[in-house]
């Protein structure tokens, strides 16, 4: 009797040992995973900085950087405030508050930077509005460096300095355009020098270091977890083998119960009985850690206690009409816990009949998605972050062709204007020079007009799928985006069968927009000024899919970074020049919007009788509607 009163006794420690090994362990995933999720978000934050830092410094979207800043510091709060590094990780502690004075020193040169930002938009725009009242054709040299500091580094800002404060100012006007033009100058050095502090302190790669040691921590954390439960797991086995050998034969069918009864109370799924009527006759203790309620709230109870309102009328008289059939139910409830929170359960119900076959209970048992459903909707909302960025690197090329394809006509617009006053002073402007004069000022406004309305049509937000013209889609994108082909002397090769495809047009336009970008950055990084550059487009049907396919010569991707280069937030340009979205936003849209498939090789070919070698993305999207649905 002693021993089996010992064996009794080593089976329930060990099961409280058990329990509380699980809970522990359970305590310190949950701490790490915590962990693992700020730090993630450090990093993520840190990049938002950086995009900041390598954006126009007429950036003015001010708020979100704060909410990040506002972010950052109550995550490095609430890290050293839980002591995990101080007790868990202390090995860890030095890095950690390196890296938060570092992320401090960030965050108060970034709020410098975004006063200096603020500053230099402000003289921006007076300075571009003054100069369009100057008389003074001397001060065209001093706008146009100015304007395009930000994008010729080759401008000496010194020069531009003496050259600024060499003008005499002779009227109100003109002085204070000099005001602004020094103070612009005098904040673009500042701006400068602000962006260069961040710079130093190297914080991406302390954070990225720092990131891989804590997950490769991970590992020893889990491997001794595993060995502690293993152990008792051995242990529990070992004293159950010897309880049973005492016991087999005198309580095989109470052990048989006891065993059932302990599956349905230990289940990870949450299992409620109810009879005919639906009210409660019994739940497992998962239901009650799930719900918050106590058996005493809810034994006797209907079960629409849990009922949340998000769940039609219609949704229950279909479950009823199927219950009480007698057949099994399958769906999910939103349900309402004690604490008032809501619960998603993927249910199953099941009629319980008696001897006759007439029902006599239901059955439910169901299984908690909360947390799969709450993931759900945080990936949802990270990628509707990212397709907003993306939109937005979409409207700054749309800009950028807007400025290009107007520089010309308002250049014009300004010379015969000039021409018409300068006439005018000498009484010299007769009747032909006005009208043509005149002509040419009407004829430059409708095209600017016009440039307009095109690109009104460009990146229209709605959402519903119209039948579009591959080869009017392309011109489109030409028109967009084909001035930079002549700029950088890039020779566009395309073939363009007659197609029609139904979708969201604007979205395969920035899908394309992405992809000749992409080669004209290769393009500029891997060939010299003087190579042949080209970009080949070809677009055809093979019976079932349209297939568009986008090469260039620009030698290819690195073998070792081609399968990555899909991947949100993945470049190889300089933090000035990529997000590593673009391509990221091209795969969702190709397979998620036009459930087709894009892929990317290297690729080696002849044209004009010469070898070239460049990287071919490859665009299959079904030709039927039907077929992207299977």
């Amino acid at each position: 009797m002693k021993k089996v009163l010992i064996i009794i006794f080593i089976f329930i420690s060990l099961i409280f040992s058990l329990v509380y090994t699980t809970d522990h362990s359970n305590k310190k995933i949950e701490d790490f995973f915590k962990m693992q999720e700020n730090i993630s978000y450090l990093i993520s934050t840190n990049k938002n900085f950086d995009i900041f830092m390598s954006s126009s410094i007429s950036y003015n979207n001010f708020d979100v950087i704060q909410k990040d800043i506002f972010k950052i510091k109550d995550i490095l709060s609430q890290i050293k405030k839980s002591n995990y590094f101080d007790e868990e990780l202390f090995t860890f502690n030095d890095d950690f508050l390196q890296i938060s004075d570092l992320f401090k020193k960030k965050i108060k040169t970034i709020e410098k930077l975004k006063s200096t930002s603020a500053v230099l938009n402000n003289s921006y725009r007076y300075i571009q509005t003054i100069y369009e009242k100057l008389d003074n054709k001397v001060f065209n040299t001093i706008y146009t460096r100015i304007i395009g500091l930000e994008f010729n580094s080759e401008i000496d800002i010194k020069k531009l300095q003496n050259q600024v404060n060499s003008f005499k100012a002779k009227d109100n006007t003109e002085k204070i355009f000099l005001v602004h033009a020094k103070n612009i100058l005098q904040y673009f050095e500042k701006f400068q020098k602000q962006k260069q502090e961040i710079e130093i302190l190297r914080l991406n790669k302390k954070l990225d270091k720092f990131e891989k040691n804590f997950n490769d921590y991970s590992n020893v954390f889990i491997e001794d977890i595993k060995t502690v439960l293993w152990s008792i797991i051995i242990l529990l086995s070992s004293s159950l083998v010897l309880f049973l050998f005492y016991y087999t034969k005198i309580a095989y069918q109470k052990i048989q119960l006891n065993r059932f009864k302990q599956a349905v109370e230990n289940s990870d799924n949450i299992i409620m009985t109810t009879d005919y009527h639906q009210k409660i006759k019994y739940v497992n203790e998962n239901f009650i850690r799930h719900t918050g309620y106590t058996y005493k709230d809810v034994i006797g109870k209907r079960a629409s206690i849990l009922k949340s309102g998000l769940n039609s009328k219609k949704f229950y008289k279909d479950l009823n009409k199927t219950i009480y059939s007698g057949k099994r139910w399958y769906g999910e409830f939103v349900n309402k816990i004690k604490d008032g929170k809501l619960s998603y359960e993927k249910t199953s119900i099941s009629p319980i009949f008696d001897e006759k076959g007439k029902i006599i209970e239901f059955l439910a048992i169901k299984l908690d998605v909360t947390k799969e459903k709450n993931i759900e909707k945080e990936l949802k909302e990270k990628e509707h972050l990212l397709s907003q960025q993306s939109k937005m690197i979409a409207l700054h090329e749309m800009l950028d062709s807007i400025a290009h394809q107007w520089r010309q006509p308002l250049s014009t617009i300004s010379t015969a204007a000039s021409g018409m006053r300068l006439n005018k002073e000498f009484d010299s402007l007769d009747d032909k020079t006005f009208y043509e004069l005149i002509d040419s000022i009407v004829d430059n406004t409708l095209y600017l007009s016009k440039t307009i309305d095109s690109f009104k049509t460009f990146f229209k937000t709605n959402h519903e799928n119209t039948l579009f013209n591959i080869k009017n889609t392309v011109n489109k994108v030409l028109d967009l985006i084909g001035y930079k082909f002549n700029e950088n002397k890039v020779e566009f090769v395309s073939n363009i069968k007659e197609l029609n495809i139904e979708g969201l047009e604007h979205e395969l336009i920035q899908s394309l927009v992405n992809l000749f970008n992409n080669s004209q950055d290769a393009i500029a990084k891997n060939l010299d000024k003087d190579d042949e550059k080209f970009i080949f487009l070809d677009v055809y049907d093979d019976n079932e899919n349209v297939v568009i396919k986008i090469k260039d010569n620009a030698k290819g991707i690195d073998d070792e970074i081609i399968d990555k280069i899909f991947e949100p937030y993945f470049t190889t340009k300089h933090k000035s020049q990529g997000t590593g979205i673009g391509l990221y936003m091209t795969y969702e849209i190709i397979s998620k919007h036009f459930y087709g498939t894009i892929e990317v090789n290297n690729s080696t070919y002849m044209y004009k009788d010469k070898e070239y070698t460049g990287a071919l993305f490859t665009i299959t999207i079904p030709s039927k509607k039907d077929d992207r649905n299977k």
